[in-house]
């Protein structure tokens, strides 16, 4: 009698566990969101990502950051002007920073990403760019490169206007390329920084980071790393976040216009909600390892009768649904046929490629791993053959071939004209000799 209740227990427990490790996509009925992998921008879900016209508010600064990282030097001073000061847009938010306060581009770039402060956007834009619509122009430049094509900036602070847009899928991808820069994953994991004394302050207040998400999040299975919040009337809620688990799976989620009831506390929902759907569901899977015997081959005309190894050279992992049902991968070998000797250890051999749903997805080269000597007989045919096949030594065979040519050619001519000067030469002497007989009778 104990037998099926055990068997009952063991299957609800199946069930609990199937349920929990099955958990369905997050149900987000607000707005435009999208979960992508940091390191390949693969979608892991997503929903209006494309949604055209949204605006970014604050984080426009993501952008802000990045090219102020590739075209500023982080110690270097800027001076805030009164323009850049006032120019922070309605209800701006920022730190008090005066006309002709002078900080390094770090600093100011702390201020910008930790609290948000818009003059320092300015403060930045007007000090890489001789103005700030040149630094403007360089951000949608950025964008453009980075296939953000729905996208538009006309300030670097984030400040409201009709022109300055974007949508999920772009603000995602704009994220994974600034989490790319070692100083920018520093700074927008920070969740608190004390600027130090400048000409106008002796002090400043410890900032706090606008991120409470990533003050509050509690998740056994990841931590979240950043990145950015953004609010206006107009906007709405946005956040923009990153995580990584103990695997070194990294996540970016992407929430925007989020202008609902509890819409603060809804946009740091779904994007936890978001996370937890990723890290629960996928997994980082590595499909090859690097320096692994794949297969032996032979080698013709080698020395030995022993097969080559060949080994991997690179790894490919990438993010896979936990059920392995879901996974349409594709392994395309190219191995050289015929492999020839002699073959040096490291030479590569072929290479495979992965492919999921029709998209490359990874590559490793297939090497040799050890040397292959050619046989002795082989070898010498080939030093003959490669003699024979010299450029410089056909050329030279040629030259002595013409040359040869043309010499029994001139012999010959010299000695047809020789003999036609001998010819000449002797029938006078011979009508000579012919006369002088006719006369001796008389």
């Amino acid at each position: 009698m104990k037998k099926p209740v055990h068997i009952i227990i063991i299957l609800i427990i199946f069930l609990i566990n199937f349920h929990i490790a099955a958990a369905e996509a997050p149900s987000i009925n607000e707005g435009s969101s999208i979960l992508i992998d940091s390191k390949t921008g693969q979608v892991l879900y997503e929903k209006n990502s494309d949604a055209k016209g949204l605006f970014p508010a604050s984080t426009t600064k993501i952008m802000t950051a990045i090219i102020a990282l590739e075209k500023g030097k982080l110690d270097s001073m800027m001076t805030a002007s009164q323009e850049a000061i006032d120019d922070i847009g309605k209800d701006g938010s920022n730190i008090g920073i005066m006309a002709g306060e002078q900080l390094s581009l770090e600093n100011l770039l702390k201020a910008m990403l930790i609290s948000s402060a818009n003059e320092t956007a300015n403060i930045i834009a007007e000090n890489i760019s001789a103005t700030r619509q040149e630094f403007v122009d360089l951000m949608n430049q950025k964008a453009k490169e980075l296939g953000a094509s729905n996208t538009n900036f006309v300030n670097p602070c984030g400040a409201h206007d009709s022109n300055h847009y974007t949508t999920a899928a772009d603000l995602a991808k704009i994220t994974q390329y600034a989490m790319t820069f070692p100083k920018f994953r520093e700074i927008v994991r920070m969740d608190s920084y004390q600027l130090p004394p400048t000409n106008k302050h002796d002090s400043w207040p410890v900032l706090t980071t606008t991120n409470k998400l990533m003050q509050s999040d509690k998740s056994e299975n990841y931590t979240i790393i950043g990145v950015k919040t953004g609010y206006t009337g107009p906007a709405g809620h946005n956040l923009v976040s990153a995580a990584v688990n103990l695997d070194g799976m990294e996540l970016i989620s992407v929430v925007m216009n989020i202008k609902n009831e509890g819409s603060q506390a809804n946009v740091k929902r779904y994007s936890k909600d978001l996370l937890d759907y990723g890290f629960n569901n996928f997994s980082l899977v590595t499909l090859k390892a690097d320096s692994q015997v794949f297969r032996s081959v032979p080698v013709e005309d080698a020395a030995d009768e022993n097969p080559l190894d060949l080994l991997t050279r690179g790894e490919v992992k990438y993010i896979m649904p936990n059920d392995k049902s879901q996974w349409n991968v594709k392994e395309i070998i190219e191995v050289r046929d015929p492999i020839v000797a002699p073959v040096n250890k490291g030479d590569i051999m072929g290479h495979i490629e992965y492919q999921l749903n029709g998209a490359v997805i990874g590559k490793v080269d297939l090497l040799a791993a050890r040397q292959v000597e050619i046989k002795p007989q082989v070898k010498l045919m080939n030093s003959f053959e490669a003699f024979l096949e010299n450029r410089i030594l056909q050329s030279i065979l040629l030259t002595i071939f013409i040359l040869s040519i043309a010499l029994i050619i001139l012999r010959l001519v010299l000695r047809t004209i020789s003999r036609r000067v001998n010819a000449r030469n002797v029938k006078p002497d011979f009508r000579r000799k012919c006369a002088g007989e006719r006369k001796l009778p008389k």
